[in-house]
């Protein structure tokens, strides 16, 4: 996995920098919280091959995630 990783600012977890819109927070954060264009993911070993997001959200956006199913 080539790139610059950083932390997500909402969910804790590393990803790739380039792989979102928003340099704080990972894909998945950023789509929950602002509406961007969520990753596409393909887990291999416990995280994407294109965002390297583990799955790791915040309470906040699990709260979210949960009320859009509800």
């Amino acid at each position: 996995m080539r790139g610059q990783k950083q932390v997500c600012d909402e969910g804790g977890g590393l990803f790739l920098l380039e792989a979102s819109r928003m340099s704080g927070l990972c894909p998945e954060c950023a789509h929950l919280l602002y509406g961007y264009e969520p990753c596409q993911h393909t887990f291999m070993e416990g995280r994407c091959l294109k965002c390297h997001w583990d799955g790791s959200v915040s309470a906040y956006c699990r709260k979210l995630v949960k009320e859009r199913k509800d």
